[in-house]
């Protein structure tokens, strides 16, 4: 990880339409402090959150994903966890992108609607924490929210790993034809655009 003190950031949170941007204060191994914008203390900020963070290295812009840690609305500071760049990566079939993103859930046999956050997706499969239990192998009808759009499809539950605040479930995206893996591949495309122009345009 390069992300240094003094460094500027871009950050993306699942509560703020906007990206904003942040001051590197300090950093632990991979335990990140960061100097919040005005606009950004409005967010609904929650332990555990995913994080989509973009940072300059050499010459190139940098994203990866991270877990919000701790934040301190009084002093303008938030914590977060940095993904490693490998993290996970034995556990996939495909490369996966980070996000952070609301989703509704529920099973498709029927049952209450649940909520979830989304950290990753790909055009196979996606990665969400949330507080309701169910069992690998379960198809779940999920619709995800975007800025300006939803993505509904239909997920089984390939991993499930339990967390003292959460469960993180790896999902195997089903689909019925070509209109989810496209509106994915734009999703992240658009993102990842977008994280990066906050760099040049600011």
């Amino acid at each position: 990880m390069q992300i240094t003190p003094g460094l500027v950031i871009t950050l993306r949170h699942y509560s703020l339409l906007n990206i904003f941007k942040g001051v590197v204060l300090e950093t632990q191994e991979n335990t990140v402090i960061v100097k919040l914008p005005k606009e950004a203390l409005k967010a609904a900020f929650s332990k555990g959150d995913p994080l989509v963070v973009a940072y300059k290295a050499e010459n190139a812009v940098e994203i990866i994903g991270g877990r919000l840690t701790d934040y301190d609305l009084k002093n303008e500071q938030i914590a977060f966890f940095a993904d490693l760049p490998d993290e996970g990566v034995n556990l996939r079939s495909y490369e996966r992108y980070p996000v952070s993103l609301y989703a509704d859930f529920k099973p498709v046999e029927g049952g209450k609607k649940c909520f979830a956050l989304v950290k990753d997706i790909s055009e196979h499969g996606i990665l969400i924490y949330s507080r309701e239990s169910f069992f690998k192998g379960q198809r779940l009808n999920i619709d995800i929210f975007l800025s300006r759009d939803i993505i509904t499809l239909t997920a089984e539950i390939a991993r499930k790993t339990e967390h003292p605040d959460c469960i993180e479930y790896g999902l195997k995206i089903r689909h019925n034809g070509p209109a989810v893996f496209n509106q994915i591949k734009n999703y992240v495309k658009k993102a990842q655009e977008e994280q990066i122009l906050k760099f040049i345009i600011e």
